[in-house]
């Protein structure tokens, strides 16, 4: 049986640097979000709150990615070719918005302190997010991009590693991952905390320069990826044919593709010795795909990775306001108490795979769920209501909810592994994290016209500084709406296999059918569509009035 190879040594540095880079795109990009939104322009609370979801849009586009990667070799390469792409854009992406001059602030600063909350010098500033949200949106598909391609590597030596230790190689990336974003969370909390991005210091770094700041990993990624990750180059092709069979309503199709020569053995992390690699043609491919989801196995993993985040993750728009006007947080704090939960959130994933990979996911998912909303009650209803009003004390429930937030996250991954098959890490990786990472769009989606329509001024700035009994009220129980759909979210856990051993065993004897192929494909186009209209809708200066977006309508 093979074992995988160590993950930290210098051969390897490519691939670590990948989640290093990562990390630091991935947190520091949507840690600017809440000091240039709420604090310089002063934004809607439903357009703060679709700004970050716009940014990390990229994210459910992840199962193209992972195709291109499978389909199309660019220079002899599947993965480190698309890493260096992804690189270039990203950088690119973050030099033009180093180079996007900001609008004059929305609130005054007399030159002593920036008024938050009181006299308003340029009110054209709340409805100028857009395009600083749609430059962030396109970075992020460039660090996606090369994302994807590192993943499909991971997973395809996750696949290797014995079944009493899956998960061990996830793990730790993702803890790679996670120093790339405590090191971002320091630069904006430390360098975007002027009184302008809602901060406790006089001067500071503005918006585009830590741009041009984030806009260095991702250039220097990109030689690293083509030098520097270990891939093996895309052989020509023989004239030797293998025959693949599919089952395909019970009867076996023919796909005849010309495979390539067996490469050499290597002793790196991603040699495989005594295996021959396929080169696919579209329209195989396209085979291979419906023959995935034809699954009925694989289409219990779709619906739970795509309604779960939804359903969990429709949520009041006053979460913003409420942590900038009530809670008064500044953004170093906001940064700081992040970074912590990170390091909490590091110890999570370390805790679930030395104590829980064994562990029932549906048991580890139902827990976490309660124990994560139940803690963050408390918190939320003693600053709506003005008992605490304390910034230090609105953030520690960030530092509670780490670690099972960990073992939550974890689940859906350690699921991603079990539902590979070899040739296809990269489809599979794909398709099944862009399925969850659409549901946050979605759910934004459906967030901004619920409680846009049922809570009249949720999202008025004004509404918070004048701070009405009667509007306390409204802001709580669109919390209390909120916390009923997480735990609504659990009706989805029949959807989830209990372990490992349940998941291949769904694989092995669960049928086959067209028409879940054909669900899968209208609910992820429909889902697409939906969420890209209504959230470009409300960042758009000119559509974000309107009530499809979450606005009060364009007339009033």
């Amino acid at each position: 049986e093979e074992i995988a190879p160590p993950l930290f040594t210098s051969e390897n540095g490519g691939l670590l640097a990948q989640y290093f880079a990562v990390g630091i795109l991935y947190g520091g990009l949507p840690a600017t979000i809440y000091g240039l939104f709420l604090g310089y322009l002063n934004t809607p609370g439903y357009v703060y709150a679709t700004a970050r979801v716009v940014t990390m849009l990229p994210w459910s586009f992840k199962f193209g990615f992972g195709m291109l990667n499978d389909l199309f070799p660019l220079g002899g390469y599947h993965r480190k070719s698309y890493m260096s792409i992804g690189w270039t854009i990203c950088a690119l992406a973050l030099l033009r918005l180093s180079n996007i001059p900001l609008p004059q602030a929305y609130w005054c600063n007399d030159g002593h302190k920036y008024d938050l909350g009181g006299k308003v010098c340029n009110a054209q500033a709340a409805t100028e997010g857009g395009r600083y949200a749609l430059w962030l949106m396109l970075a992020s598909c460039g660090y996606c991009i090369a994302d994807v391609a590192a993943d499909g590597l991971t997973v395809t030596l996750a696949k290797r590693e014995p079944i009493q230790f899956r998960g061990h190689l996830q793990t730790s990336v993702y803890l790679v991952r996670t120093m790339g974003q405590i090191l971002a969370l320091l630069l904006v909390g430390l360098g975007l905390n002027s009184w302008h991005y809602n901060g406790s210091f006089r001067h500071g770094l503005s918006f585009p320069s830590l741009c041009a700041i984030f806009a260095l990993p991702a250039a220097i990624m990109i030689p690293i990826s083509w030098f520097y990750v270990n891939e093996e180059v895309v052989s020509s092709f023989t004239d030797n044919e293998i025959t693949i069979h599919l089952e395909n309503s019970g009867s076996k199709t023919r796909i005849e593709n010309k495979i390539i020569q067996q490469y050499p053995h290597q002793d790196t992390l991603f040699s495989q010795s005594s295996s021959k690699k396929s080169a696919l043609s579209i329209a195989s491919y396209g085979r291979q795909v419906f023959s995935l989801l034809r699954s009925r196995a694989f289409f219990m993993i779709v619906l739970f990775q795509f309604f779960s985040p939804l359903i969990s993750g429709i949520s009041t728009t006053a979460a913003g306001e409420v942590k900038q006007h009530w809670a008064k947080v500044q953004n170093l704090q906001h940064c700081l108490f992040s970074i912590i939960g990170l390091g909490l959130f590091a110890l999570g994933l370390h805790l679930v795979k030395i104590y829980f990979l064994s562990y029932s996911w549906r048991s580890m998912t139902l827990v976490t769920t309660i124990f994560l909303n139940l803690i963050d009650m408390p918190f939320t209803f003693l600053t709506v209501y003005n008992i605490i009003r304390n910034q230090y004390f609105y953030l520690g429930e960030v530092l509670i909810i780490e670690i099972p937030a960990a073992a939550n996250f974890v689940v859906s991954t350690f699921v991603i592994v079990e539902m590979a098959q070899a040739g296809s890490e990269g489809l599979v990786y794909g398709l099944l994290t862009t399925t969850a990472n659409l549901g946050s769009p979605v759910s934004q989606a459906i967030s901004n016209q619920l409680f846009g329509a049922a809570f009249h001024g949720l999202s008025d700035a004004e509404n918070y500084i004048h701070d009405t009994p009667s509007f306390r009220n409204i802001v709580a129980l669109s919390f209390l709406l909120s916390y009923f759909f997480a735990f609504a979210s659990l009706i989805t856990l029949p959807l989830l296999p209990h372990q490992k051993d349940h998941a291949a065993r769904r694989l092995r004897h669960w049928p086959k059918h067209d028409s879940y192929a054909y669900i899968t494909i209208i609910l992820l186009l429909s889902a697409l569509l939906y969420s890209l209209t209504v959230n470009l809708l409300a960042t758009m200066p000119s559509t974000m009035c309107m009530r499809i977006a979450g606005g009060s309508g364009c007339d009033s």
